[in-house]
């Protein structure tokens, strides 16, 4: 029983992440950072120094899923899907917008 029990956690690990990596690529695909740079700042006629600003501010001027420009393991690490999903893993979901 208690080797069903391991073996089922150990499949509940790649699970997790496909789903994560599915949810990640279907909001990307719906909204560009820009997009939500836009909706979160609420103005219709915002500045494209704003939206960087807000993008750095939050960590989405970082690349989604591969960075070219780095070397090594640093490809995977220093993206946005990997500096997201390691806060989900370890439950830090992160300051809300709204202040609460």
């Amino acid at each position: 029983m208690l080797a069903y029990i391991v073996r089922r956690m150990l499949y509940a690990i790649p699970i997790l992440i496909g789903v994560n990596l599915i949810t990640f690529v279907l909001f990307f695909v719906v909204n560009s950072p820009d997009d939500v740079a836009r909706m979160n700042l609420g103005a219709k006629r915002v500045t494209p120094e704003a939206v960087e600003k807000w993008k750095a501010e939050h960590g989405y001027d970082q690349p989604l899923l591969i960075n070219s420009e780095a070397e090594g393991l640093a490809r995977f690490t220093d993206t946005i899907f990997f500096e997201k999903s390691v806060k989900l893993f370890v439950f830090d979901f992160g300051p809300s917008d709204d202040g609460r």
